[in-house]
């Protein structure tokens, strides 16, 4: 059972690349036993943006845990997504992530969208770490405490 981390990433830039963004995001899990008939789209789906190899995929989760730890940060990608906000130029997610914030998956995706300014403020209470990230094309600075 994973200790869960909680998310909250603020993206803005200009309207239409953080309406672009928003959308590009939406999916569905690569992974078929985390698939359900009728389950509704994540809002933030990591697998949308730095997708997991095809080869990853057909060689199970044991690769998987790996791969995702070390191109998004955290294992199985963003859970219980929700937009607590949004307006022009601007929207806010809060989600859950298992044991670490996705630090690792916003540096590449900073650099894909370098128009969008990304801060995340992540907690993990169970292992005691809290902090705040942001992420700007080829920058990245990441202020973490230990509590």
């Amino acid at each position: 059972m994973a200790n869960w981390c909680s998310n909250r990433l603020t993206v803005k830039g200009p309207e239409e690349d953080v309406d672009t963004f928003k959308k590009r995001l939406v999916g569905h899990s690569p992974w078929p036993q985390c698939q359900q008939p009728g389950d509704k789209p994540n809002l933030l789906n990591f697998h949308n943006l730095v997708p997991i190899p095809v080869e990853v995929l057909a060689a199970g989760d044991a690769a998987g845990h790996e791969w995702e730890r070390e191109h998004w940060g955290c294992r199985y990608g963003a859970s219980e997504t929700r937009i607590i906000d949004e307006w022009e130029g601007w929207v806010i997610y809060e989600f859950e992530t298992a044991w670490a914030p996705p630090t690792a998956f916003l540096e590449t995706v900073a650099k894909q969208w370098p128009t969008l300014v990304m801060i995340l403020e992540y907690e993990e209470l169970g292992m005691g770490f809290k902090g705040i990230a942001k992420f700007e094309g080829e920058n990245h600075e990441d202020h973490c405490l230990q509590l």
